[in-house]
């Protein structure tokens, strides 16, 4: 008789996955009681003969993964099914079919947190009003985020997010916080075994996406984060992630830190009568992060076209024109997010070139050719120098990322609270401000610079009064403190 082809089973990321066959494949999880296996494997007949002397077996199979089985599959009468919402694990010694869990991480994980959570006796541990942050204390945001927390009476804690993965047990033994907070899913795996190990320790749990969110679940091959309460500092993503299955998205802009940015600071030396901009001409990494990915003169031309009518190339008009309609699972958002970065490429390098002789760029120096002419700098350091830089410009000049169509960047915040004044490529991520300080303070393509800078230089009452009027609004509403306050209303 012909051997049946090996089972193949579509996993969460909708890709083809064998599923392997042996005895080593099986991990003995422990614990007392009838025997229950968390998955069956290939052939249910061999993996019966691992308890040849025990005459009922249980089990627990993912419906997504039976679904897929071929007609042959069958199951011992040995074996007995039970059901997997009233399933108690601690009742039994239970054996995982270790392949099924990354097949299907999204069913498994929580099964396996709560068996891991109740045995290790976390839920015993006093809760503290902490909040733990993984990262680093140079990691984004991170610095800022533990102020704010310390303003509303949280104790916080920074984790090594590698750390965070694979040790996660050990750091809830001894202490139990009440938040975990991540940005851009730092510290969490791929398969949602942190996430659901703090949730079954009754942690609350948020991630803030202050990138492109699909970039970043890109990576992630399991369904777990649909899960994950979320909240983007553009809100264009809000019913994009919604339709591919978020369960809780919410609206939370970036902000500035008054403790970095503020009036008392000494201004940076003969820049009082110069148009500034500070910025990189690409972020780190970015040739890895698009390894594959192509942008053709044809497309290149495009995008210059739009710009010239008038329209900023962003993710969402590179991702009509990709027909792009499914952003996850799989990379290919990456394609569409590599052209809109080399149009927000042209978009920078066309408004600093209207920017006028009277230009410093404090940047990299893949400046170099695109600026042969322009007062090249050094990049300063974010909290040190640069407050000072957009305290002593005459001007700052900010260009949004059209990875993300409303999106805002933290000079839209930063340069104000520094008592600066920013000139601002228009967002519909602008409408958290109102409206009338935004005529004379945005420009719609790098096109209308020249006459934006001329004007403000014209008329230096008006400069001066918007200038305090945005100082007083940024520093009121839209600091970290804030935006914790926003986080803590959002998870309650």
């Amino acid at each position: 008789m012909q051997r049946p082809e090996r089972i193949r089973i579509k996993n969460e990321s909708d890709q083809l996955q064998s599923l392997p066959e042996g005895e080593r494949y099986f991990q003995d999880l422990g614990g007392s009681g009838d025997v229950l296996f968390l998955g069956l494997g290939p052939n249910p007949n061999l993996t019966a003969k691992l308890f040849p002397q025990t005459k009922i077996l249980y089990y627990l199979e993912c419906p997504k993964l039976t679904a897929q089985l071929p007609e042959w599959y069958t199951v011992p009468a040995r074996f007995k099914q039970i059901n997997a919402e009233n399933a108690d694990l601690s009742k039994f010694r239970t054996i995982l079919y270790t392949p099924g869990k990354r097949i299907s991480p999204t069913f498994w994980e929580p099964l396996l947190s709560r068996l891991t959570v109740n045995r290790a006796g976390v839920m015993r541990q006093k809760r503290n009003k902490t909040v733990w942050i993984p990262g680093d204390d140079n990691s984004l945001l991170v610095p800022e985020l533990c102020r704010a927390f310390a303003a509303e009476g949280f104790s916080y804690r920074v984790i090594e997010p590698d750390a965070m993965r694979k040790e996660l047990l050990s750091l809830l033994s001894t202490e139990l916080p009440e938040i975990v907070l991540s940005v851009n899913f730092n510290g969490f795996d791929n398969a949602g075994e942190t996430f659901f190990m703090l949730r079954e320790a009754g942690v609350k749990v948020a991630v803030w996406m202050v990138d492109n969110p699909f970039h970043i679940l890109s990576g992630i091959k399991s369904t777990y984060w649909r899960k994950v309460p979320i909240m983007v500092t553009d809100h264009w993503f809000i019913p994009v992630l919604t339709q591919h299955g978020a369960q809780k998205v919410g609206h939370l802009p970036l902000a500035t830190d008054p403790e970095i940015f503020n009036t008392q600071l000494r201004p940076y030396p003969q820049l009082d009568d110069r148009t500034v901009f500070v910025g990189r001409s690409s972020f780190p990494v970015k040739d890895n992060f698009f390894s594959g990915c192509s942008f053709n003169i044809n497309e290149e031309k495009a995008a210059l076209k739009a710009i010239e009518n008038q329209v900023k190339p962003d993710f969402e008009w590179w991702a009509k024109r990709d027909g792009l309609a499914k952003f996850w699972p799989g990379s290919e958002v990456r394609n569409s997010g590599f052209r809109t970065e080399q149009s927000g490429l042209l978009w920078r390098i066309l408004s600093l070139q209207n920017a006028g002789a009277k230009l410093t760029v404090f940047g990299d120096k893949g400046w170099e050719k695109y600026l042969p002419e322009t007062d090249l700098r050094e990049p300063v350091d974010y909290f040190t120098a640069l407050a000072g830089v957009y305290a002593g410009a005459g001007i700052s000049l900010n260009m949004t990322s059209p990875l993300l169509p409303y999106g805002l960047t933290q000079r839209n915040f930063d340069v104000w609270a520094a008592g600066g004044f920013l000139l601002s490529d228009h967002t519909p991520g602008l409408s958290i401000f109102p409206e009338a300080l935004l005529a004379h303070c945005t420009f719609s393509t790098p096109s209308e610079i020249p006459a934006k800078i001329e004007y403000i230089k014209s008329h230096p009452q008006l400069k001066k009064e918007l200038s305090k009027k945005w100082h007083a609004l940024i520093t009121k509403e839209h600091t970290y403190k804030n935006r914790v306050r926003k986080i803590l209303i959002f998870l309650n």
